[in-house]
Protein backbone atom coordinates (compact mmCIF):
# COMPACT_ATOMS: atom_id res chain seq x y z
CA UNK A 1 0.00 0.00 0.00
CA UNK A 2 1.47 3.12 -1.41
CA UNK A 3 1.52 6.83 0.54
CA UNK A 4 -1.33 7.73 -1.85
CA UNK A 5 -3.35 4.86 -1.32
CA UNK A 6 -2.38 5.31 2.45
CA UNK A 7 -3.75 8.64 1.83
CA UNK A 8 -7.10 8.04 0.89
CA UNK A 9 -7.70 5.78 3.74
CA UNK A 10 -6.66 8.30 6.15
CA UNK A 11 -9.61 10.68 4.27
CA UNK A 12 -12.01 8.18 4.03
CA UNK A 13 -11.86 7.43 7.77
CA UNK A 14 -12.10 11.48 8.52
CA UNK A 15 -15.48 11.98 5.78
CA UNK A 16 -17.21 8.57 7.35
CA UNK A 17 -16.64 9.78 10.53
CA UNK A 18 -18.26 13.70 9.35
CA UNK A 19 -21.24 11.69 7.26
CA UNK A 20 -22.03 10.18 10.39
CA UNK A 21 -22.25 12.57 12.17
CA UNK A 22 -24.11 14.91 9.82
CA UNK A 23 -26.74 12.33 8.69
CA UNK A 24 -27.63 11.25 11.90
CA UNK A 25 -28.15 15.00 13.14
CA UNK A 26 -29.91 16.52 10.53
CA UNK A 27 -33.09 15.11 10.47
CA UNK A 28 -33.69 15.63 14.29
CA UNK A 29 -32.17 18.85 13.43
CA UNK A 30 -35.15 19.94 11.00
CA UNK A 31 -37.54 18.29 12.83
CA UNK A 32 -36.77 20.53 15.71
CA UNK A 33 -36.94 23.20 13.20
CA UNK A 34 -40.60 21.99 13.15
CA UNK A 35 -40.02 21.05 9.45
CA UNK A 36 -42.94 18.25 8.25
CA UNK A 37 -42.25 14.94 6.57
CA UNK A 38 -42.99 15.88 3.65
CA UNK A 39 -40.55 18.86 3.58
CA UNK A 40 -38.40 16.69 5.02
CA UNK A 41 -38.42 14.89 1.49
CA UNK A 42 -38.37 17.86 0.16
CA UNK A 43 -35.19 19.11 1.23
CA UNK A 44 -33.82 15.55 0.90
CA UNK A 45 -35.50 15.15 -3.11
CA UNK A 46 -33.73 18.19 -4.37
CA UNK A 47 -30.28 18.48 -2.67
CA UNK A 48 -30.01 15.66 -5.70
CA UNK A 49 -30.78 17.97 -8.50
CA UNK A 50 -28.17 19.73 -8.00
CA UNK A 51 -25.82 16.67 -7.36
CA UNK A 52 -26.83 15.43 -11.02
CA UNK A 53 -25.35 18.34 -13.20
CA UNK A 54 -22.05 19.00 -10.51
CA UNK A 55 -21.15 15.13 -9.99
CA UNK A 56 -21.17 14.79 -14.16
CA UNK A 57 -19.26 18.44 -14.87
CA UNK A 58 -17.17 17.13 -12.35
CA UNK A 59 -16.33 14.23 -13.85
CA UNK A 60 -15.35 15.42 -17.47
CA UNK A 61 -13.41 18.49 -15.87
CA UNK A 62 -11.35 16.21 -13.88
CA UNK A 63 -10.39 13.77 -17.43
CA UNK A 64 -8.77 17.29 -18.35
CA UNK A 65 -7.51 18.92 -15.56
CA UNK A 66 -6.35 16.17 -13.10
CA UNK A 67 -8.26 14.35 -10.02
CA UNK A 68 -6.82 16.12 -7.15
CA UNK A 69 -8.07 19.45 -7.65
CA UNK A 70 -11.76 18.55 -7.77
CA UNK A 71 -11.35 16.59 -5.00
CA UNK A 72 -10.45 19.19 -2.68
CA UNK A 73 -13.15 21.25 -3.92
CA UNK A 74 -15.42 18.28 -3.39
CA UNK A 75 -13.85 18.07 0.14
CA UNK A 76 -14.41 22.26 0.72
CA UNK A 77 -17.78 21.93 -0.35
CA UNK A 78 -18.72 19.13 2.12
CA UNK A 79 -17.15 21.11 4.96
CA UNK A 80 -18.95 24.49 3.90
CA UNK A 81 -22.17 22.52 4.15
CA UNK A 82 -21.69 21.12 7.15
CA UNK A 83 -20.49 24.43 9.03
CA UNK A 84 -23.78 26.47 7.24
CA UNK A 85 -26.02 24.11 8.31
CA UNK A 86 -26.81 25.34 12.41
CA UNK A 87 -27.23 29.14 11.08
CA UNK A 88 -30.05 27.77 8.77
CA UNK A 89 -33.55 26.88 9.17
CA UNK A 90 -35.55 27.97 6.43
CA UNK A 91 -36.46 25.06 3.96
CA UNK A 92 -34.61 27.59 0.59
CA UNK A 93 -31.74 27.38 2.70
CA UNK A 94 -31.65 24.17 3.96
CA UNK A 95 -32.08 22.73 0.78
CA UNK A 96 -29.13 24.94 -0.93
CA UNK A 97 -26.64 23.36 2.00
CA UNK A 98 -28.12 20.38 1.13
CA UNK A 99 -27.74 20.26 -2.21
CA UNK A 100 -24.00 21.39 -1.53
CA UNK A 101 -23.39 18.61 0.96
CA UNK A 102 -24.93 15.82 -1.44
CA UNK A 103 -23.13 17.12 -4.64
CA UNK A 104 -19.38 17.64 -2.65
CA UNK A 105 -20.14 14.21 -1.12
CA UNK A 106 -21.04 12.02 -4.66
CA UNK A 107 -17.87 14.19 -6.18
CA UNK A 108 -15.86 12.92 -3.59
CA UNK A 109 -16.90 9.45 -3.75
CA UNK A 110 -16.68 9.21 -7.76
CA UNK A 111 -13.02 10.78 -7.73
CA UNK A 112 -11.80 8.80 -4.96
CA UNK A 113 -12.85 5.41 -7.28
CA UNK A 114 -11.27 6.75 -10.21
CA UNK A 115 -7.92 7.67 -8.19
CA UNK A 116 -7.74 4.54 -7.18
CA UNK A 117 -7.83 2.74 -9.59
CA UNK A 118 -5.69 4.48 -11.72
CA UNK A 119 -3.32 3.85 -8.23
CA UNK A 120 -3.56 0.20 -7.97
CA UNK A 121 -5.73 -1.41 -11.04
CA UNK A 122 -4.68 -5.02 -10.11
CA UNK A 123 -5.55 -4.42 -6.51
CA UNK A 124 -8.11 -2.00 -7.24
CA UNK A 125 -11.32 -4.55 -5.73
CA UNK A 126 -9.12 -5.23 -2.57
CA UNK A 127 -8.31 -1.74 -1.88
CA UNK A 128 -11.30 0.11 -2.93
CA UNK A 129 -13.44 -2.43 -0.34
CA UNK A 130 -10.72 -1.57 2.01
CA UNK A 131 -11.04 2.07 1.79
CA UNK A 132 -15.10 2.46 1.39
CA UNK A 133 -15.45 0.01 3.95
CA UNK A 134 -13.51 2.03 6.06
CA UNK A 135 -15.54 4.55 5.61
CA UNK A 136 -18.68 2.96 6.31
CA UNK A 137 -17.00 1.96 9.85
CA UNK A 138 -16.07 5.45 10.50
CA UNK A 139 -19.42 6.46 9.78
CA UNK A 140 -20.85 4.29 12.08
CA UNK A 141 -18.77 5.67 14.93
CA UNK A 142 -19.56 8.86 13.81
CA UNK A 143 -23.38 7.49 14.45
CA UNK A 144 -22.96 6.67 17.47
CA UNK A 145 -20.54 10.25 18.59
CA UNK A 146 -23.24 12.36 16.83
CA UNK A 147 -26.04 10.37 19.88
CA UNK A 148 -23.63 11.93 22.53
CA UNK A 149 -22.72 14.90 20.94
CA UNK A 150 -26.16 16.58 20.11
CA UNK A 151 -26.82 16.13 23.97
CA UNK A 152 -23.12 17.84 25.17
CA UNK A 153 -22.48 20.16 22.48
CA UNK A 154 -26.08 21.12 21.00
CA UNK A 155 -26.91 21.22 17.06
CA UNK A 156 -24.58 23.93 16.51
CA UNK A 157 -21.42 22.85 17.87
CA UNK A 158 -21.79 19.21 16.49
CA UNK A 159 -22.23 20.74 12.71
CA UNK A 160 -18.97 22.29 13.68
CA UNK A 161 -16.82 19.54 14.77
CA UNK A 162 -18.63 17.52 11.39
CA UNK A 163 -17.01 20.72 9.31
CA UNK A 164 -13.70 20.43 11.26
CA UNK A 165 -13.39 16.73 10.59
CA UNK A 166 -13.22 17.41 6.25
CA UNK A 167 -11.44 20.50 6.59
CA UNK A 168 -8.37 18.58 8.13
CA UNK A 169 -9.22 16.00 5.42
CA UNK A 170 -8.49 18.70 3.11
CA UNK A 171 -5.29 19.56 4.60
CA UNK A 172 -4.25 15.54 4.61
CA UNK A 173 -4.90 15.33 1.04
CA UNK A 174 -3.07 18.80 -0.11
CA UNK A 175 -0.19 18.33 1.74
CA UNK A 176 0.10 14.52 1.66
CA UNK A 177 -1.58 13.38 -1.55
CA UNK A 178 0.65 13.62 -4.90
CA UNK A 179 -0.62 13.33 -8.74
CA UNK A 180 1.67 11.97 -11.15
CA UNK A 181 0.87 13.45 -14.35
CA UNK A 182 0.84 10.27 -16.39
CA UNK A 183 -1.58 8.90 -14.01
CA UNK A 184 -4.72 9.91 -16.16
CA UNK A 185 -5.13 10.57 -19.86
CA UNK A 186 -5.55 13.25 -21.70
CA UNK A 187 -9.61 14.08 -22.19
CA UNK A 188 -11.08 15.39 -25.26
CA UNK A 189 -13.75 18.23 -24.91
CA UNK A 190 -16.97 17.00 -24.54
CA UNK A 191 -19.86 18.80 -26.32
CA UNK A 192 -22.43 19.85 -24.06
CA UNK A 193 -25.20 17.95 -26.46
CA UNK A 194 -23.56 15.00 -25.40
CA UNK A 195 -22.52 16.02 -21.93
CA UNK A 196 -26.22 14.65 -20.63
CA UNK A 197 -26.76 11.99 -22.93
CA UNK A 198 -27.63 8.30 -21.75
CA UNK A 199 -25.46 6.24 -23.95
CA UNK A 200 -23.35 4.49 -22.25
CA UNK A 201 -21.85 1.16 -23.20
CA UNK A 202 -24.41 -1.73 -22.80
CA UNK A 203 -23.31 -3.41 -19.90
CA UNK A 204 -22.70 0.26 -18.13
CA UNK A 205 -26.19 0.69 -19.21
CA UNK A 206 -27.49 -2.50 -17.48
CA UNK A 207 -25.84 -0.99 -14.22
CA UNK A 208 -27.01 2.32 -14.19
CA UNK A 209 -30.45 1.24 -14.85
CA UNK A 210 -30.58 -1.02 -11.68
CA UNK A 211 -28.84 1.33 -9.55
CA UNK A 212 -31.53 4.13 -10.71
CA UNK A 213 -33.94 1.92 -9.24
CA UNK A 214 -32.27 0.67 -6.66
CA UNK A 215 -31.64 4.16 -5.72
CA UNK A 216 -35.13 4.96 -5.19
CA UNK A 217 -35.70 1.94 -2.83
CA UNK A 218 -32.62 3.06 -0.48
CA UNK A 219 -33.83 6.73 -0.58
CA UNK A 220 -37.47 5.44 0.27
CA UNK A 221 -35.66 4.11 3.78
CA UNK A 222 -32.30 5.59 4.47
CA UNK A 223 -33.25 9.64 3.71
CA UNK A 224 -34.62 11.56 6.83
CA UNK A 225 -37.21 8.52 7.76
CA UNK A 226 -34.44 6.01 8.56
CA UNK A 227 -33.81 7.13 12.21
CA UNK A 228 -37.03 8.07 12.86
CA UNK A 229 -38.42 5.06 12.01
CA UNK A 230 -36.81 3.84 15.29
CA UNK A 231 -38.06 6.52 17.34
CA UNK A 232 -41.61 6.45 16.00
CA UNK A 233 -42.35 3.73 15.62
CA UNK A 234 -40.57 1.65 18.63
CA UNK A 235 -40.52 4.87 20.85
CA UNK A 236 -36.47 4.41 21.62
CA UNK A 237 -34.79 8.05 22.14
CA UNK A 238 -32.31 9.61 19.87
CA UNK A 239 -29.43 8.24 21.53
CA UNK A 240 -30.46 4.71 21.02
CA UNK A 241 -31.65 5.48 17.16
CA UNK A 242 -27.93 6.39 17.07
CA UNK A 243 -26.83 3.41 18.24
CA UNK A 244 -28.58 1.49 15.66
CA UNK A 245 -27.72 4.02 13.06
CA UNK A 246 -23.95 3.64 14.21
CA UNK A 247 -24.25 -0.15 14.22
CA UNK A 248 -25.86 -0.25 10.75
CA UNK A 249 -22.98 1.25 9.26
CA UNK A 250 -20.30 -0.81 10.99
CA UNK A 251 -21.94 -4.05 9.85
CA UNK A 252 -22.06 -2.54 6.53
CA UNK A 253 -18.31 -1.49 6.58
CA UNK A 254 -16.58 -4.41 8.84
CA UNK A 255 -17.09 -7.12 6.00
CA UNK A 256 -16.77 -4.81 3.08
CA UNK A 257 -12.75 -4.54 4.42
CA UNK A 258 -12.71 -8.05 3.94
CA UNK A 259 -14.57 -8.89 1.04
CA UNK A 260 -11.82 -9.94 -1.22
CA UNK A 261 -10.93 -13.13 1.31
CA UNK A 262 -14.85 -14.32 0.40
CA UNK A 263 -15.20 -12.95 -3.24
CA UNK A 264 -12.09 -14.43 -4.97
CA UNK A 265 -12.84 -15.26 -8.08
CA UNK A 266 -13.74 -12.51 -10.82
CA UNK A 267 -16.32 -15.78 -12.90
CA UNK A 268 -19.37 -15.13 -10.39
CA UNK A 269 -19.14 -11.35 -10.28
CA UNK A 270 -22.18 -10.79 -11.85
CA UNK A 271 -23.97 -13.61 -10.83
CA UNK A 272 -23.18 -12.22 -6.84
CA UNK A 273 -24.15 -8.34 -7.69
CA UNK A 274 -27.43 -9.98 -8.64
CA UNK A 275 -28.28 -12.34 -5.88
CA UNK A 276 -26.84 -10.10 -2.92
CA UNK A 277 -29.16 -6.85 -4.24
CA UNK A 278 -32.35 -9.12 -4.01
CA UNK A 279 -30.99 -10.57 -0.36
CA UNK A 280 -30.72 -7.15 0.69
CA UNK A 281 -34.58 -6.08 -0.53
CA UNK A 282 -35.79 -8.79 0.96
CA UNK A 283 -34.36 -8.45 4.29
CA UNK A 284 -35.62 -4.96 4.33
CA UNK A 285 -39.46 -5.70 3.93
CA UNK A 286 -39.39 -7.86 5.80
CA UNK A 287 -38.13 -5.86 9.08
CA UNK A 288 -41.02 -3.57 8.24
CA UNK A 289 -43.31 -6.30 8.87
CA UNK A 290 -42.02 -7.16 12.39
CA UNK A 291 -43.95 -5.58 15.06
CA UNK A 292 -41.70 -6.45 18.19
CA UNK A 293 -38.52 -3.96 18.60
CA UNK A 294 -35.36 -5.94 19.21
CA UNK A 295 -36.29 -8.71 16.33
CA UNK A 296 -37.28 -5.96 13.97
CA UNK A 297 -33.48 -4.43 14.67
CA UNK A 298 -31.81 -7.62 14.07
CA UNK A 299 -33.40 -8.16 10.86
CA UNK A 300 -32.91 -5.03 9.73
CA UNK A 301 -29.20 -4.37 10.62
CA UNK A 302 -28.83 -7.88 8.63
CA UNK A 303 -29.77 -5.78 4.95
CA UNK A 304 -26.49 -4.58 4.67
CA UNK A 305 -24.64 -7.39 6.44
CA UNK A 306 -25.20 -9.71 3.80
CA UNK A 307 -25.99 -7.49 1.25
CA UNK A 308 -24.08 -3.96 0.09
CA UNK A 309 -21.16 -5.15 1.96
CA UNK A 310 -20.76 -7.63 -0.57
CA UNK A 311 -22.12 -6.27 -4.10
CA UNK A 312 -21.39 -2.44 -3.51
CA UNK A 313 -17.48 -3.25 -4.43
CA UNK A 314 -18.03 -5.69 -6.80
CA UNK A 315 -20.28 -3.09 -8.63
CA UNK A 316 -17.54 -0.73 -8.65
CA UNK A 317 -15.38 -3.17 -9.79
CA UNK A 318 -17.71 -3.72 -12.87
CA UNK A 319 -18.40 0.13 -13.57
CA UNK A 320 -14.01 0.75 -13.41
CA UNK A 321 -13.55 -1.87 -15.93
CA UNK A 322 -16.70 -0.98 -18.65
CA UNK A 323 -15.32 2.75 -18.24
CA UNK A 324 -13.43 4.24 -21.27
CA UNK A 325 -9.83 4.54 -20.33
CA UNK A 326 -9.78 8.24 -22.40
CA UNK A 327 -12.91 9.39 -20.40
CA UNK A 328 -13.01 7.64 -16.99
CA UNK A 329 -13.84 10.06 -14.39
CA UNK A 330 -16.38 10.99 -16.79
CA UNK A 331 -17.87 7.81 -17.39
CA UNK A 332 -18.27 6.62 -13.97
CA UNK A 333 -19.49 10.19 -12.69
CA UNK A 334 -22.21 9.83 -15.16
CA UNK A 335 -23.11 6.50 -14.17
CA UNK A 336 -23.12 7.55 -11.13
CA UNK A 337 -24.81 10.81 -11.56
CA UNK A 338 -27.88 8.96 -13.70
CA UNK A 339 -28.16 6.39 -10.80
CA UNK A 340 -28.64 8.38 -7.95
CA UNK A 341 -31.62 10.62 -9.71
CA UNK A 342 -33.09 8.01 -7.92
CA UNK A 343 -32.45 9.92 -4.65
CA UNK A 344 -34.82 12.62 -6.12
CA UNK A 345 -37.81 10.30 -5.90
CA UNK A 346 -37.18 8.17 -3.13
CA UNK A 347 -37.48 10.65 0.08
CA UNK A 348 -40.69 12.17 -1.64
CA UNK A 349 -42.31 8.98 -2.13
CA UNK A 350 -41.12 8.35 1.92
CA UNK A 351 -42.56 11.94 2.91
CA UNK A 352 -45.94 10.53 1.26
CA UNK A 353 -45.74 6.99 2.93
CA UNK A 354 -44.61 7.66 6.68
CA UNK A 355 -47.98 10.02 7.23
CA UNK A 356 -49.79 6.10 6.68
CA UNK A 357 -47.36 3.83 8.05
CA UNK A 358 -43.87 4.85 9.63
CA UNK A 359 -43.54 1.05 8.57
CA UNK A 360 -44.44 1.30 5.16
CA UNK A 361 -41.09 3.59 3.60
CA UNK A 362 -39.41 0.21 5.03
CA UNK A 363 -41.57 -2.42 2.91
CA UNK A 364 -41.83 -0.34 -0.49
CA UNK A 365 -37.85 0.06 -0.08
CA UNK A 366 -37.23 -3.26 0.14
CA UNK A 367 -39.83 -4.37 -2.95
CA UNK A 368 -37.81 -1.71 -5.39
CA UNK A 369 -34.39 -2.99 -4.32
CA UNK A 370 -35.65 -6.42 -5.47
CA UNK A 371 -36.97 -5.27 -8.63
CA UNK A 372 -33.12 -3.56 -9.21
CA UNK A 373 -31.53 -6.88 -8.96
CA UNK A 374 -34.17 -8.00 -11.45
CA UNK A 375 -32.86 -5.86 -13.69
CA UNK A 376 -29.00 -7.07 -13.94
CA UNK A 377 -30.47 -10.41 -15.36
CA UNK A 378 -29.15 -9.17 -18.61
CA UNK A 379 -25.48 -8.27 -17.64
Amino acid sequence: MNKNIRTLLFISILFGLSLGIYEFVLPFYLKSKNISFANMGLIFSLSYVAMFFIRINAGKLSDMHGRKIFYSLALFGAAAANFFTPFTSGIFGLTGLKSLREASGMVQESIHSVVLFESAKKKFFDFIAKTTGSQWIFQGLGTFLAGMLVVWLGFKNTFFFSAGLIFFALFVLIFFFHEEENERPTAEKIPLSKLYAFDFPRPLMIITISSFIFAIGTACSHSFVMPLFFTEKFGVSQFSASIIMGIHRILLGLPMVFAALVVKSEVNYKKMYLWFVIIEGFIMSVSALIPNFLVATIVWLGHDYIGAAFWAPIQGTLIQRYARQECRAYDVSKVAAFSTLGWIIGPMLAGWLAPLSISAPFFVSGLIMMAAGLVLIPL
